[in-house]
């Protein structure tokens, strides 16, 4: 069995019903259950009248009946909203606001107070203000999925609508080229109101495989963490690279304790070298699949294989190449193709592509287009494109000017990355007034190393590289990058940690 997202329905019902659909924090369900729970949760919001288009809210972490409520919501082509429960109450009320939302399923252990109409997890009905007629676009022939709200440069969340059809690319894809079958179990650790966790959640839905869902204290626990992939054969590991990293610490971190594990997959950020070679060194027999996208363009837009090859041939990360019916392009401020020594801002142009932020024609203005009838959107990221593949190069607001200079901090992180005994590092800027002081270079180094050999190394390398100006004014050494909710390294409090030794 399985449920395909993109017709919304639930297929090939006689085969293996009593398998796993999804593995809860709270409970397990199989494919029949799953079904049955889902029909129920569909036959409820159908008697609530929504109107047509209606985006829904679902609250929670990790437990069972979250997916349950996502595939009732594509049943009857209501976008779902993932809000996590770590999610500020102040900001969930904002993006209520913005998204005219209705309804709300609260699947957690501490319900939201709140004047909407509630379905609560036991299946409660709390009845709250009256229905009105909706605002978020509706159309019939690519309805929406989900909508994603992602931090704004304004301060207000931006809601990333991803339709039917940037769905429907998305997962032709993922079911074939990456390799995956109907036998895998992803492991989800990351909350639904991140788009990374869209990779597990709809592939293994649409392959009929099963998932695996892992609350914070889990995966805060990593021998608790390890022991539930063991005890559930997890296959597929889908992160931020910067939370491998976390579990590359761990002794037990390894094929021979993890031996079900046959796939690492990574977005959300750049994936160091140093971690990917150390991933193909602990588990010899599996795959690392790298892979480039922000949530505008549905989680990813290109993948490579990452292999001792590839990681011989390039002095970079590649990112990737294009999913098939998509393009990537990289051209310079004056239009010339984009080089490793002169990058360029990417563009996709593809059906992946989302239709764009809700309620926000002005920004929708800015990074959205048409070309050939595809959508296309500006990244805001840079990089190149060498023998096919993009390579990554850091994003539109990494650029920051010091006395006068531009200076891109992608290409200071990279040459800190490039020093012998470096296992992680990033180039911030210190800010005071609104301007740029100075560029701090953080560095995680490898175990043993000296701090004082290790910065000589890295001063000499970045100024063998890059102009003078470019050469960080101090290297600030930190036995580990603190994450955020998403796994991501947490920018801010690298520098706040900083600022408080001064």
């Amino acid at each position: 069995m399985r449920f395909n997202i993109i017709t919304a329905r639930f297929e090939e019902e006689d085969r293996a019903p009593g398998k796993w659909a999804v593995h809860g924090s709270d409970r397990s369900l199989t494919w029949q259950e799953f079904h049955k729970e889902v029909q129920a949760m569909a036959d409820l919001l159908h008697g609530l009248h929504l109107p047509a288009g209606a985006p829904v809210a679902i609250r929670g972490h990790k437990q069972a009946s979250v997916v349950v409520a996502m595939a009732a919501c594509i049943m009857h082509n209501h976008p779902y909203i993932p809000l996590d429960i770590m999610i500020p109450e102040d900001r969930v009320r904002r993006i209520f606001n913005i998204a005219g939302v209705q309804l709300l399923i609260d699947c957690s252990d501490v319900p939201l107070e709140t004047e909407l109409t509630t379905l609560q997890d036991k299946g409660t009905l709390k009845h709250g203000k009256a229905m009105g007629a909706g605002s978020t676009p509706v159309r019939t022939d690519d309805p929406l999925r989900y909508i994603i709200f992602t931090s704004g440069s304004t301060g207000d969340p931006k809601g990333v609508c991803i339709s039917r059809s940037a769905a429907a690319a998305f997962l032709h894809w993922t079911c074939s080229d990456f390799g995956f079958s109907a036998d895998d179990v992803f492991i989800n650790q990351a909350p639904f109101s991140f788009d990374l966790s869209v990779y597990e959640l709809f592939t293994s839905l649409y392959i009929g495989g099963t998932l695996l869902l892992n609350d914070a204290e889990t995966t805060a626990d990593s021998q608790r963490f390890i022991r539930r992939i063991q005890e559930r054969n997890g296959s597929v590991w889908v992160s931020t690279p910067t939370f491998a990293y976390l579990y590359l610490t761990e002794p037990k971190f390894n094929a021979g304790q993890l031996p079900t594990v046959k796939t690492f997959l990574f977005c959300g950020e750049a994936l160091p070298k140093m971690t990917a070679q150390r991933l193909l060194d602990r588990f010899p027999g599996s795959r690392v699949l790298n892979t480039y996208g922000p949530t505008e363009a549905t989680v990813a837009t290109s993948l490579v294989d990452v292999t001792a090859e590839v990681l011989d041939k390039y002095a970079d990360m590649p990112v990737g190449a294009a999913m098939p019916g998509s393009r990537l392009i990289t051209h310079t401020e004056d239009g010339a193709p984009a080089t490793k020594e002169l990058p360029g801002e990417i563009l996709i142009i593809g059906d992946n592509v989302s239709t764009g932020y809700l309620a926000n024609e002005a920004l929708n203005a800015e990074k959205f287009f048409v070309e050939r009838g595809k959508r296309g959107f500006r990244t805001g990221d840079f990089g190149w494109i060498e023998d096919g593949l993009l390579f990554f190069n850091g994003r539109r607001d990494e650029q920051v000017k010091l006395n006068g200079f531009r200076i891109e901090l992608g290409d200071i992180t990279a040459q800190m990355l490039a020093v012998d005994g470096v296992a992680d590092a990033i180039a911030l800027p210190l800010r005071s007034g609104g301007a740029v002081k100075r560029i701090v270079g953080f560095v995680r180094p490898l175990a043993g190393r000296n701090n004082t050999e290790l910065r000589n190394a890295i001063l000499l390398q970045i100024g063998k590289e890059l102009p003078h100006y470019m050469i960080p004014g101090d290297i600030s050494f930190v036995d580990a990058f603190p994450v955020n909710n998403n796994h991501k390294t947490d920018r801010k409090a690298l520098i706040d940690g900083y600022l408080a030794q001064l």
